[in-house]
Protein backbone atom coordinates (compact mmCIF):
# COMPACT_ATOMS: atom_id res chain seq x y z
CA UNK A 1 0.00 0.00 0.00
CA UNK A 2 1.28 3.45 -0.94
CA UNK A 3 1.28 5.93 1.94
CA UNK A 4 0.76 9.59 1.10
CA UNK A 5 1.08 12.51 3.48
CA UNK A 6 2.31 10.33 6.35
CA UNK A 7 5.95 11.44 6.49
CA UNK A 8 5.55 13.06 9.91
CA UNK A 9 3.89 9.94 11.31
CA UNK A 10 6.64 7.72 9.93
CA UNK A 11 9.28 9.98 11.43
CA UNK A 12 7.54 9.81 14.80
CA UNK A 13 7.43 6.03 14.74
CA UNK A 14 11.09 5.78 13.79
CA UNK A 15 12.02 8.19 16.57
CA UNK A 16 10.56 5.69 19.03
CA UNK A 17 13.14 3.12 17.94
CA UNK A 18 15.91 5.58 18.71
CA UNK A 19 14.36 6.30 22.10
CA UNK A 20 14.66 2.62 23.02
CA UNK A 21 18.44 2.89 22.81
CA UNK A 22 18.43 6.16 24.74
CA UNK A 23 16.40 4.54 27.49
CA UNK A 24 19.18 2.05 28.09
CA UNK A 25 21.60 4.96 28.66
CA UNK A 26 19.60 6.17 31.68
CA UNK A 27 20.84 5.04 35.07
CA UNK A 28 18.69 2.86 37.33
CA UNK A 29 17.66 5.83 39.49
CA UNK A 30 16.27 7.72 36.50
CA UNK A 31 14.51 4.61 35.23
CA UNK A 32 12.86 4.05 38.59
CA UNK A 33 11.85 7.72 38.76
CA UNK A 34 10.25 7.67 35.32
CA UNK A 35 8.66 4.24 35.87
CA UNK A 36 7.03 4.19 32.48
CA UNK A 37 7.05 1.96 29.46
CA UNK A 38 6.55 2.89 25.84
CA UNK A 39 3.41 2.39 23.82
CA UNK A 40 2.10 3.70 20.52
CA UNK A 41 -1.50 3.35 19.40
CA UNK A 42 -2.57 3.81 15.78
CA UNK A 43 -6.28 4.23 15.22
CA UNK A 44 -8.41 4.74 12.15
CA UNK A 45 -11.17 3.21 10.09
CA UNK A 46 -10.75 0.06 8.02
CA UNK A 47 -8.48 0.41 5.00
CA UNK A 48 -6.72 3.61 6.07
CA UNK A 49 -3.28 2.00 6.10
CA UNK A 50 -2.66 1.51 9.83
CA UNK A 51 -0.72 -1.74 9.45
CA UNK A 52 1.19 -0.43 6.44
CA UNK A 53 2.17 2.67 8.38
CA UNK A 54 3.50 0.60 11.27
CA UNK A 55 5.37 -1.72 8.95
CA UNK A 56 7.04 1.15 7.13
CA UNK A 57 7.65 3.24 10.22
CA UNK A 58 8.81 0.45 12.53
CA UNK A 59 8.97 -2.98 10.91
CA UNK A 60 11.31 -2.18 8.03
CA UNK A 61 13.76 0.04 9.95
CA UNK A 62 13.75 -2.38 12.90
CA UNK A 63 15.03 -5.19 10.70
CA UNK A 64 17.74 -2.97 9.24
CA UNK A 65 18.89 -1.64 12.63
CA UNK A 66 19.16 -4.87 14.56
CA UNK A 67 15.89 -4.61 16.45
CA UNK A 68 13.33 -7.38 16.76
CA UNK A 69 9.88 -6.72 15.32
CA UNK A 70 7.27 -9.32 16.32
CA UNK A 71 3.57 -9.12 15.59
CA UNK A 72 0.24 -10.78 16.29
CA UNK A 73 -3.23 -10.10 14.92
CA UNK A 74 -6.69 -10.62 16.34
CA UNK A 75 -9.28 -12.22 14.07
CA UNK A 76 -12.94 -11.35 13.78
CA UNK A 77 -15.65 -13.75 15.03
CA UNK A 78 -13.22 -16.31 16.44
CA UNK A 79 -11.50 -14.83 19.47
CA UNK A 80 -9.41 -16.42 22.20
CA UNK A 81 -8.04 -14.61 25.25
CA UNK A 82 -4.51 -13.34 24.58
CA UNK A 83 -4.45 -14.96 21.12
CA UNK A 84 -2.78 -12.09 19.25
CA UNK A 85 -0.34 -11.44 22.09
CA UNK A 86 0.51 -15.16 22.11
CA UNK A 87 1.13 -15.01 18.35
CA UNK A 88 3.44 -12.02 18.85
CA UNK A 89 5.35 -13.91 21.53
CA UNK A 90 5.63 -16.91 19.20
CA UNK A 91 7.04 -14.63 16.50
CA UNK A 92 9.50 -13.22 19.05
CA UNK A 93 10.61 -16.70 20.13
CA UNK A 94 11.12 -17.83 16.53
CA UNK A 95 13.22 -14.77 15.80
CA UNK A 96 15.39 -15.55 18.81
CA UNK A 97 15.87 -19.23 18.00
CA UNK A 98 16.29 -18.84 14.23
CA UNK A 99 18.18 -15.56 13.87
CA UNK A 100 20.06 -15.25 17.16
CA UNK A 101 21.41 -18.72 17.67
CA UNK A 102 24.92 -17.78 16.54
CA UNK A 103 27.90 -17.62 18.85
CA UNK A 104 29.59 -14.38 19.76
CA UNK A 105 28.03 -11.03 18.94
CA UNK A 106 26.43 -9.54 22.02
CA UNK A 107 27.27 -12.54 24.17
CA UNK A 108 30.22 -13.39 26.35
CA UNK A 109 31.80 -16.79 26.72
CA UNK A 110 30.92 -17.82 23.18
CA UNK A 111 27.30 -18.70 23.94
CA UNK A 112 24.47 -17.75 21.62
CA UNK A 113 21.87 -15.19 22.69
CA UNK A 114 19.20 -17.89 22.48
CA UNK A 115 21.18 -20.10 24.87
CA UNK A 116 21.78 -17.26 27.33
CA UNK A 117 18.09 -16.40 27.37
CA UNK A 118 17.07 -20.01 27.91
CA UNK A 119 19.57 -20.50 30.75
CA UNK A 120 18.49 -17.30 32.48
CA UNK A 121 14.84 -18.29 32.27
CA UNK A 122 15.61 -21.70 33.73
CA UNK A 123 17.58 -20.13 36.57
CA UNK A 124 15.06 -17.43 37.49
CA UNK A 125 11.68 -19.10 36.99
CA UNK A 126 10.22 -21.86 39.11
CA UNK A 127 8.55 -24.88 37.61
CA UNK A 128 4.98 -23.67 37.99
CA UNK A 129 5.63 -20.35 36.25
CA UNK A 130 7.42 -22.03 33.35
CA UNK A 131 4.55 -24.49 32.95
CA UNK A 132 1.98 -21.70 32.96
CA UNK A 133 3.96 -19.67 30.42
CA UNK A 134 4.25 -22.72 28.17
CA UNK A 135 0.48 -23.17 28.30
CA UNK A 136 -0.34 -19.54 27.56
CA UNK A 137 2.46 -19.18 24.96
CA UNK A 138 3.00 -22.65 23.45
CA UNK A 139 5.05 -21.11 20.66
CA UNK A 140 7.67 -20.04 23.22
CA UNK A 141 8.35 -23.60 24.39
CA UNK A 142 11.83 -23.71 22.89
CA UNK A 143 13.17 -20.65 24.73
CA UNK A 144 11.33 -21.59 27.93
CA UNK A 145 13.12 -24.92 27.99
CA UNK A 146 11.93 -28.33 29.07
CA UNK A 147 10.56 -28.92 32.51
CA UNK A 148 9.02 -32.05 33.95
CA UNK A 149 5.23 -32.11 33.94
CA UNK A 150 3.87 -30.14 36.86
CA UNK A 151 1.96 -32.13 39.47
CA UNK A 152 -0.12 -29.05 40.16
CA UNK A 153 -3.56 -28.60 38.70
CA UNK A 154 -3.16 -27.39 35.10
CA UNK A 155 -3.77 -23.74 34.56
CA UNK A 156 -7.21 -22.99 33.20
CA UNK A 157 -5.51 -20.98 30.47
CA UNK A 158 -4.06 -24.10 28.97
CA UNK A 159 -6.10 -25.12 25.89
CA UNK A 160 -8.32 -22.03 26.04
CA UNK A 161 -9.72 -22.79 22.60
CA UNK A 162 -13.39 -22.01 23.08
CA UNK A 163 -14.46 -19.78 20.18
CA UNK A 164 -15.80 -16.41 21.22
CA UNK A 165 -18.27 -14.73 18.94
CA UNK A 166 -18.54 -10.98 18.64
CA UNK A 167 -22.21 -11.32 19.48
CA UNK A 168 -21.26 -12.39 23.00
CA UNK A 169 -19.14 -9.30 23.56
CA UNK A 170 -21.02 -8.33 26.73
CA UNK A 171 -19.79 -11.52 28.38
CA UNK A 172 -16.32 -11.65 26.90
CA UNK A 173 -14.56 -9.69 29.63
CA UNK A 174 -15.69 -11.95 32.48
CA UNK A 175 -15.23 -15.06 30.32
CA UNK A 176 -11.59 -14.13 29.70
CA UNK A 177 -10.99 -13.64 33.40
CA UNK A 178 -12.55 -16.99 34.19
CA UNK A 179 -10.22 -18.69 31.74
CA UNK A 180 -7.21 -17.09 33.37
CA UNK A 181 -8.31 -17.98 36.89
CA UNK A 182 -8.66 -15.81 39.97
CA UNK A 183 -7.11 -12.41 40.58
CA UNK A 184 -4.07 -13.92 42.25
CA UNK A 185 -3.42 -16.21 39.28
CA UNK A 186 -3.84 -13.33 36.84
CA UNK A 187 -1.48 -11.15 38.84
CA UNK A 188 1.10 -13.93 38.97
CA UNK A 189 0.82 -14.51 35.23
CA UNK A 190 1.27 -10.80 34.51
CA UNK A 191 4.37 -10.78 36.69
CA UNK A 192 5.77 -13.85 34.93
CA UNK A 193 5.20 -12.31 31.47
CA UNK A 194 6.92 -9.10 32.54
CA UNK A 195 9.89 -11.04 33.91
CA UNK A 196 10.11 -13.03 30.70
CA UNK A 197 10.09 -9.87 28.59
CA UNK A 198 12.69 -8.28 30.84
CA UNK A 199 15.05 -11.21 30.29
CA UNK A 200 14.48 -11.29 26.53
CA UNK A 201 14.65 -7.53 25.95
CA UNK A 202 17.83 -7.12 28.00
CA UNK A 203 19.69 -9.08 25.33
CA UNK A 204 18.67 -6.91 22.38
CA UNK A 205 19.06 -3.35 21.16
CA UNK A 206 15.29 -3.05 20.97
CA UNK A 207 12.14 -5.17 20.77
CA UNK A 208 8.87 -4.05 19.15
CA UNK A 209 5.68 -6.02 19.82
CA UNK A 210 2.87 -5.09 17.41
CA UNK A 211 -0.69 -6.17 18.22
CA UNK A 212 -3.06 -5.57 15.32
CA UNK A 213 -6.87 -5.26 15.28
CA UNK A 214 -7.26 -4.55 18.99
CA UNK A 215 -10.95 -3.80 18.42
CA UNK A 216 -11.42 -7.60 18.36
CA UNK A 217 -9.32 -8.22 21.44
CA UNK A 218 -10.39 -9.10 24.99
CA UNK A 219 -10.06 -7.54 28.41
CA UNK A 220 -7.38 -10.07 29.42
CA UNK A 221 -5.12 -8.75 26.65
CA UNK A 222 -5.74 -5.10 27.52
CA UNK A 223 -5.08 -5.74 31.20
CA UNK A 224 -1.82 -7.51 30.34
CA UNK A 225 -0.71 -4.67 28.04
CA UNK A 226 -1.44 -2.16 30.77
CA UNK A 227 0.57 -4.25 33.25
CA UNK A 228 3.55 -4.38 30.88
CA UNK A 229 3.57 -0.66 30.12
CA UNK A 230 3.16 0.31 33.77
CA UNK A 231 6.03 -1.94 34.78
CA UNK A 232 8.60 0.57 33.55
CA UNK A 233 11.55 -1.76 34.14
CA UNK A 234 11.49 -3.77 30.92
CA UNK A 235 14.42 -2.45 28.86
CA UNK A 236 14.19 -1.54 25.18
CA UNK A 237 10.58 -2.60 24.67
CA UNK A 238 8.01 -0.77 22.55
CA UNK A 239 4.39 -1.94 22.46
CA UNK A 240 2.43 -0.94 19.35
CA UNK A 241 -1.29 -1.41 18.89
CA UNK A 242 -3.65 -0.73 16.00
CA UNK A 243 -7.42 -0.68 16.06
CA UNK A 244 -10.47 0.50 14.16
CA UNK A 245 -11.75 3.37 16.26
CA UNK A 246 -15.28 3.08 14.89
CA UNK A 247 -15.58 -0.63 15.80
CA UNK A 248 -14.53 -0.69 19.46
CA UNK A 249 -17.25 -2.41 21.54
CA UNK A 250 -18.32 -0.88 24.83
CA UNK A 251 -16.72 -3.59 26.97
CA UNK A 252 -13.31 -2.73 25.47
CA UNK A 253 -13.56 0.95 26.37
CA UNK A 254 -10.06 0.71 27.86
CA UNK A 255 -8.63 0.98 24.33
CA UNK A 256 -10.14 4.41 23.90
CA UNK A 257 -8.78 5.52 27.28
CA UNK A 258 -5.15 4.72 26.43
CA UNK A 259 -4.41 7.85 24.35
CA UNK A 260 -6.51 10.13 26.57
CA UNK A 261 -4.07 9.52 29.41
CA UNK A 262 -1.42 11.47 27.50
CA UNK A 263 -1.49 14.27 24.90
CA UNK A 264 -2.69 13.06 21.50
CA UNK A 265 0.11 13.40 18.95
CA UNK A 266 -1.84 13.16 15.72
CA UNK A 267 -4.94 11.54 14.32
CA UNK A 268 -5.11 8.71 13.50
CA UNK A 269 -1.62 8.15 14.97
CA UNK A 270 -1.85 8.30 18.73
CA UNK A 271 0.97 8.02 21.24
CA UNK A 272 0.96 6.73 24.80
CA UNK A 273 4.52 7.14 25.95
CA UNK A 274 4.70 9.78 28.68
CA UNK A 275 2.81 8.23 31.57
CA UNK A 276 0.02 5.82 32.21
CA UNK A 277 -1.61 6.30 35.58
CA UNK A 278 -3.89 3.81 37.16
Amino acid sequence: MQLHGRDDDIKLLRSKLRELAKKDDCDEEDAAKNHVGKMILVSGTSGTGKSALIQKGLGNPAAKSGYIFASGKFEDNLLKPLSAFSDAMTCLAKCITLNHNKKGGLTSGGQSIATLIKVKIQNEFDEEDVENLRRVFPGCAEILGTRRTSLLCPSSVANATVPLRRGSSSRLGSFSLNLLGGKESISRMHFAVRRLLKIVCSHFKGVVLFIDDLQWSDTATLDLLKSIVLDGEIPSLLIVGAYREDEVPDFLFLITLFPSMTPTVTTPLRSTSESWKK
